[in-house]
């Protein structure tokens, strides 16, 4: 009799959890749709004016990344799924750190983690699965937040990068030689960004596919923007110093609307962060004050569909109040 009562709360878990996944699947898709507009426009012009580039710089990637599968390690990372997207958001955190070390890093942690949780008293199961999200889950956290400062740095950084340029090109240097002095005068990322355009300059390429490789490696709406601006003046002619400038202004009031957005959205970022934390807090003072009764989470087979059920229910809840407060400017 349990066990049949525990299959049916199983099926009926795993009913709710695909039902739970569509809705979120659907609340992503509807919240992101003025992101992708803007995303499906800057392609447009990407395969517009740097198809060329684009197949160059995706065949030099996949001639760096099968060079690295080589050895034990080698062999970790040849079972990554999406490598080229791993290896794009290493570079893209301004990090030169191999596929075959990334996958090792995340093995180890995930077989630490396994172990860890199943001395603990878990079942087997259990530990191996909560391995494996934290050795994948924890390196790609990381990741992505030295990709959020580095890429918020270099928006704090990129409209005086265009005045000095602005004013280079109105004394009469060419662009290359305003490239050459921003990637001399501010501070990384993005004086390191421009030092890698002048430096593949310096080895033969155009400036176009310098500067598309970069748009590739950033990933910002603000730096496509220029480089759009630079390869449609260079092929139509115009006052590029007068371009530059306005799209300096432009990314000025770009950024003061977005400090303005996260100001009023504070309380609501204030209130998820709180309502996220505090059941792990909660179950953090219960094992400290009662080991024998919060481990019951763990080691029961209803305890544990229950805590896979809040955790995927809680996942929802923050995933759709980030997505609220979430703004594209």
């Amino acid at each position: 009799m349990q066990s049949s009562n525990l299959e049916i709360i199983l099926l009926g878990s795993g009913l709710v959890g695909i039902v739970l996944l569509m809705a979120v699947t659907f609340l992503t898709r509807a919240l992101n749709s003025t992101r992708k507009q803007t995303r499906t426009r800057l392609d447009k012009f990407r395969t517009r004016f740097g198809e060329r580039t684009r197949m160059k710089g995706d065949h030099a990637r996949s001639i760096r990344l099968n060079q690295q599968q080589t050895g034990l390690a080698g062999h970790i990372a040849s079972l990554l799924p999406k490598r080229d997207q791993i290896q794009k958001r290493i570079a893209k955190a301004g990090l030169s750190t191999p596929l075959s070390r990334y996958a090792t890093i995340s093995g180890l942690l995930a077989l630490f983690s396994a172990l860890t949780i199943w001395l603990m008293g878990a079942p087997f199961v259990l530990s191996v699965l909560l391995g494996i999200t934290v050795g994948a889950g924890l390196p790609h956290m990381v990741i992505s937040n030295r990709i959020k400062s580095r890429t918020t740095r270099f928006t704090q950084q990129f409209p005086e990068a265009m005045d000095l340029m602005v004013r280079g090109l109105k004394s009469g240097l060419p662009v290359n030689e305003c490239i050459t002095n921003v990637a001399k005068e501010l501070p990384a990322p993005t004086g390191v960004e421009f030092q890698k355009i002048t430096d593949a300059m310096r080895l033969g390429k155009q400036l176009e596919e310098a500067l598309w490789e970069t748009a590739d490696r950033l990933d910002t709406p603000d730096f496509k923007f220029f480089v759009i601006s630079l390869v449609v003046q260079r092929e139509t002619g115009g006052n590029l110093g007068e371009t530059l400038g306005n799209l300096s202004n432009i990314l000025r009031q770009r950024q003061a609307m977005k400090l303005k957005i996260k100001a009023l959205s504070s309380e609501a970022k204030a209130s998820a962060w709180i309502v996220g934390a505090l059941p792990f807090i909660m179950l953090g003072l219960i094992m400290t004050m009662n080991y024998d009764y919060g481990i019951v989470l763990f080691t029961h087979p209803k305890a544990i569909i229950a805590g896979i059920g809040a955790l995927l229910w809680m996942a929802i809840g923050m995933v759709i109040m980030a997505k609220m407060i979430r703004f594209e400017v």
